[in-house]
């Protein structure tokens, strides 16, 4: 194509170009992060609940499919249209792998804690309100989607139709993750009162780590959505792109916090009290009755992975001690 006939590039294009770029660089670096969580998840949790695997596998699926189409759009924007500012413009599949993808990786997730709150309080009614802001955000996202793929350029995106759909999404969803970091942080005290010191050590860690998980990907939501209203902008694409990975390395962050590796995990072992062990197909169990279940196995020399679960006595039983493990009701500490 002839130069003088290509659209101007406009004045500070960088700040154009550059959050979606940046985006495009964070999202990659999240990807590869995601990636080493869930091969340690792979290796240390065997025998973890079908929910949970089905749960974890469904989520890198989405992932990749997200990771192959933001890498198209890439080379789409940065690679044939290099030059051409009117590339940047196109919507293309941003319908898809922004809003619809991430929508449904937030959703996942969200149903995750929510059940876990569900066990720990016994009750359904906090997890139904997690529940309903969950299913909330994922309509505010498939509503984005629908009018991104009907707008086809991005300058007609940014209207009162979208600003509401957004505000919906992201706002559903930092809502919704208030309200499992304070749930989570809440019954998980409630249930350390009930537990060895050395189980309450591991449920504090859930503890801050739900937190800060939590935080995050409320602000990245709240960040989207204030860009987003930053008129004569493309600020809102980088926490866009990125959002959905978020949310899929926070729940892999709180899955594998049941881990120890390396010196803290030996620590751990030496100090263990009336402990059995065996041998499980090249894995090494070591079993403390009544309170802590712990995985031990060697990834590689030097590198020892250990996995945690936490069992809690059903209130009934709070009152005396029972010698019988088929008693105990076990509640997974993440």
């Amino acid at each position: 194509m002839d130069s003088s006939m290509l659209p101007a590039i406009p004045d500070h294009v960088e700040l154009e170009t550059g959050p979606r770029l940046f985006g495009y660089l964070f999202h990659w670096g999240l990807f590869g992060i995601l990636a080493v969580q869930v091969y340690l998840y792979y290796l240390a949790f065997p025998n973890d609940p079908l929910r949970n695997k089905v749960m974890v596998y469904t989520v890198v699926v989405l992932e990749i499919l997200q990771a192959i189409i933001i890498t198209r759009s890439a080379y789409h924007v940065f690679g044939v249209g290099y030059g051409n500012f009117s590339f940047f413009n196109h919507v293309e599949l941003s319908w898809l792998d922004v809003p619809v993808i991430t929508g449904i990786v937030a959703f996942i997730a969200e149903a995750f804690y929510a059940y876990r709150i569900r066990v720990l309080s016994q009750s359904n009614w906090i997890a139904l309100i997690i529940l309903f802001f969950a299913v909330f955000q994922l309509g505010g996202a498939f509503a984005c989607a629908v009018i991104l793929k009907r707008a086809l350029l991005f300058t007609d995106l940014l209207g009162r139709s979208y600003s509401i759909a957004a505000g919906v999404w992201n706002g559903g969803s930092a809502v919704c993750d208030v309200i499992i970091a304070v749930a989570m942080t809440y019954y998980l005290s409630v249930r350390s009162s009930e537990a060895t010191e050395t189980t309450r050590a591991g449920i504090r860690r859930v503890m801050r780590l739900v937190i800060e998980t939590g935080t995050i990907t409320a602000a990245v939501a709240i960040l989207n959505l204030v860009l987003l209203n930053i008129n004569g902008t493309s600020y809102y694409l980088c926490p866009s792109e990125i959002l959905g990975k978020i949310y899929s390395n926070s729940m892999m962050v709180v899955l594998n916090s049941r881990m120890r590796i390396g010196a803290e995990a030996s620590a751990m072992s030496e100090t263990s009290q009336q402990s059995s062990t065996y041998k499980r197909s090249g894995t090494t169990m070591n079993f403390r009755p009544g309170h802590l279940n712990t995985d031990a196995f060697e990834l590689s020399e030097g590198v020892l992975v250990t996995t945690e679960e936490s069992v809690f006595r059903g209130r009934r039983e709070a009152s005396r001690v029972a010698d019988d493990d088929d008693t105990a009701k076990v509640l997974p500490i993440a």
